[in-house]
């Protein structure tokens, strides 16, 4: 991950470069206009190890989302995120009584998020760097079945009817990211963003994720 991280940030650089050489730097003019993006968000796999010997592994991925927000000057904009991935996990699960007892398997592990962002643009041109900052609500979704539930209606054309569906281990979190990268505005309204954020959430000894995050966009 850091490999990727100093490729990104000499990339930024070179970017940036190119552009004041080439004099692409304008003034930005995306004061009280909306910004629409659509976002991606890649994730180094990573592996940590539980009590008695119980570990997990998940694997890189690139997760996806959609954002809006307000400029309210030229240097603050506020608003809101969607983002989601379907990360491969394998985990081993340790007989507490046991350490010789143990299962190994693998599946998906689903993530959805809705978050309020916030974000500072350090210079007034179209090209400048920022640090930005999301609070939401991250839902988390093994995939493993923890067990089964039904219910049942009456229909007009068929009489009592009865189903059940499967449901699986999961929780609600709050979560939070911190990030810094580089805004460039391209002619005809749109911009692209390129940078580094922070990601955690409140599940207990759960460690952060180091994501890398490339994003293009149209200003309305």
């Amino acid at each position: 991950m850091k490999r990727r991280l100093l490729i990104l940030a000499c990339g930024l650089v070179t970017l940036a470069s190119t552009a004041w050489g080439q004099g692409a730097i304008v003034d930005s003019n995306r004061w009280r206009h909306w910004d629409f993006s659509l976002q991606t968000r890649y994730i180094a796999s990573k592996e940590w190890n539980g009590e008695k010997g119980s570990s997990l592994k998940l694997d890189d991925d690139l997760g996806w989302g959609f954002g809006f927000g307000y400029n309210a000057n030229e240097h603050v904009n506020v608003g809101f995120l969607m983002s989601w991935r379907a990360v491969p996990y394998e985990a081993k699960v340790v007989n507490a009584n046991d350490p010789t007892d143990y299962l190994r398997y693998s599946n998906w592990l689903d993530t959805g998020t809705l978050a309020l962002t916030g974000e500072y643009n350090v210079l007034t041109k179209s090209l400048t760097p920022y640090v930005n900052g999301a609070v939401g609500w991250t839902m988390l979704d093994t995939n493993i079945a923890a067990g089964t539930d039904g219910f049942c209606w009456w229909d007009p054309w068929y009489g009592y009817i009865c189903d059940s569906y499967v449901y699986t281990y999961g929780s609600d979190e709050a979560s939070f990211s911190l990030g810094a990268g580089l805004r460039w505005e391209l002619a005809g309204k749109a911009y692209v963003r390129a940078g580094y954020e922070y990601n955690w959430i409140t599940v207990n000894e759960t460690p952060g994720f180091n994501v890398v995050r490339f994003d293009v966009g149209l200003i309305y």
